[in-house]
Formats: C-alpha cells, sequence, structure tokens
C-alpha cells in the first residue's frame, strides 16, 4: 500500500518551519509505520523542504522522497494543499494520503480495501461557501450540492486511481479558476475545501461510490466538536476515536506556552518508538533552525 505525505513551504523562506508542525510530521510517520511495517511511505515536498529535513537527518523515515511539481497557476497562500491534490491528480495506484497533523495508533488494514475512506462526515452549512457564492458561481462547472455534509480528508484513502484523478482534477481546475477571478481575495481556507472537502462528498454520493468514515459522528465546525448526528458507515464513535487516531486540525490553535511545550515532547516521545533517531540531537538541530529564524 502506497502512504503519502505531502508538504510545501508557501512561504518560500523557513520561517514556515516551526518546531510543532516539524514534529508532528516526525511523529505522523513514524507512528504509521509503526502499526503499518509493511506499507510503502512517500513525502512528496520542494526542493527547499527536502533541504531542511536532510539538515534534520530525518528524511530516513520515509521510504521514499519526490519532488512537488506543478505548472498550475494557483495562489497557493489561498491554495496551499493543491500540492497534495495534484499528486492524487497523477496516481496509477490505490493510495493513502495522510496530513502532516495525524497520528494514528492502531492497524488499519481490514478497512483499506475496496471503499472510498476519509475521516469524518462535516456538516457543511454555514462553514463552507454554498453553491450560489460568488464566486462559487463564476466556476466554469458548478459543484452540485446534493447533501449538506462534506468529507474531512485529514486521512483519505482512494481505492480507484480513475476516480481520484477525476476528483483531483477537477478540484486542481476550480482552485485554477478561483486564482484567476478578478478581486478574488480571501482570509481563511474554507475556498479551498470548498472543492477538496465538500465536492469529494458531493461525487461519492452522486456517483454512488462506496465510502466509509473513520469516526460515525458528524462533525460541527461551528461548534468544534463531534455531534449527535451519526451515520451508519463509520468505525468508531466519537468516545473511542482518541484510542485509534488523533487529528489536531484546528486544536493546533489552542496549543500555547507550557501547553505546547509539553505537547511538543509528547511527540518526541512518539518519533523516538522508532528508535531511528537521536532524539537529543533531533531536538538540537531543530531549536538551532527556529533560533537563526530569530536573528
Amino acid at each position: 500500500m502506497k502512504i503519502i505525505w505531502v508538504l510545501e513551504n508557501v512561504k518560500k523562506d523557513n520561517s514556515f518551519y516551526d518546531e510543532f508542525k516539524i514534529v508532528l510530521l516526525l511523529a505522523s510517520v513514524t507512528l504509521w509505520k509503526r502499526y503499518h511495517p509493511d506499507h510503502t511511505t512517500f513525502l512528496y515536498c520542494d526542493k527547499l523542504t527536502e533541504k531542511y529535513l536532510s539538515n534534520l537527518g530525518v528524511l530516513k523515515l520515509w521510504d521514499h522522497i519526490k519532488h512537488l511539481s506543478y505548472p498550475e497557476k494557483i495562489q497557493r497562500k489561498y491554495f496551499w494543499s493543491s500540492c497534495k491534490t495534484k499528486v492524487i491528480s497523477e496516481t496509477t495506484e490505490p493510495l493513502v494520503v495522510v496530513d502532516h497533523d495525524f497520528l494514528i495508533f492502531t492497524n488499519i488494514d481490514e478497512h483499506l480495501k475496496d471503499k472510498v475512506l476519509y475521516s469524518y462526515n462535516e456538516k457543511s452549512y454555514p462553514w463552507y461557501p454554498s453553491k450560489h457564492d460568488k464566486w462559487c458561481h463564476q466556476l466554469s462547472d458548478p459543484v452540485d450540492i446534493v447533501v449538506d455534509l462534506s468529507a474531512n480528508v485529514s486521512l483519505l484513502y482512494l481505492p480507484d486511481p480513475n476516480f481520484a484523478n477525476k476528483y483531483a482534477k477537477r478540484t486542481l481546475k476550480n482552485h485554477v479558476e478561483f486564482s484567476a477571478m478578478e478581486g478574488f481575495e480571501i482570509t481563511d481556507a474554507n475556498y479551498m475545501i470548498f472543492s477538496e472537502q465538500l465536492m469529494l462528498k458531493q461525487m461519492l454520493v452522486k456517483e454512488n461510490i462506496p465510502h466509509k468514515t473513520l469516526v460515525s459522528n458528524v462533525y460541527d465546525n461551528c461548534k468544534f466538536m463531534f455531534s449527535d448526528v451519526v451515520n451508519m458507515y463509520g468505525i468508531w464513535n466519537r468516545e473511542e476515536i482518541s484510542l485509534y487516531y488523533r487529528h489536531y486540525g484546528f486544536e493546533k490553535r489552542k496549543f500555547k506556552g507550557e501547553k505546547l511545550k509539553s505537547e511538543i515532547e509528547y511527540l518526541y516521545r512518539c518519533i523516538n518508538s522508532s528508535k531511528k533517531l537521536d532524539i537529543k540531537l533531533l531536538k538540537s538541530k531543530i531549536h538551532e533552525s527556529t533560533s537563526r529564524q530569530l536573528d
């Protein structure tokens, strides 16, 4: 099974790399390999990110390192996940896409079969733009909303490369069109996830594509919590999920001061479970790199 992480430095400088972001990424791949030792792991990244991680001595955590390359004219500051979508658009085999802030605590091979798998359903309205939004309305292929749900893709398994290509190419097309719209300027990622997550859910439903979720409860973005509403195709309920996985998501913003330090130390312990890295040396190199950013 091909498992990928994708990271592009959209800032084009080292201020992009903070300690929390880096140790989350390293813990994510470490834990995946711990519970899925037979999987083949890939990191797709730009040259600046490869150099940064190489200097930390951590590239060996992945089986393969691939360079990102895509010519699409997309405003990266608004659509920073387009790099991930580009990789999906070119896949020729089933793949799992893992966000850098997603940690797994169990083996899920039994769920990586013939159905699309993603983290959980989200209630779309009013968090996501509607199809009548002034920008969405201008898309050459407007999204037909058939259900008030979106697919959170912090983990996404796509077993059919043909569907994966179609979904990802349409997402990229939307991002190109949004980027080219006169006066287009936003302050959040909602237009990015409009195609990446809301459109995906609509495609799955409209095309009757079998799919399942890690969590049976629907997430309420306005309340930042899982609701009482459940689907019949989830693997775990909201009370169980902390035993099996963790997606930091919005929660990352809550970590400050001593709470942030404590969480980073926990992530270092996760990384250390691989026994592939000298954690003291890793900490030293990360602290040195972040200190240079402040000079």
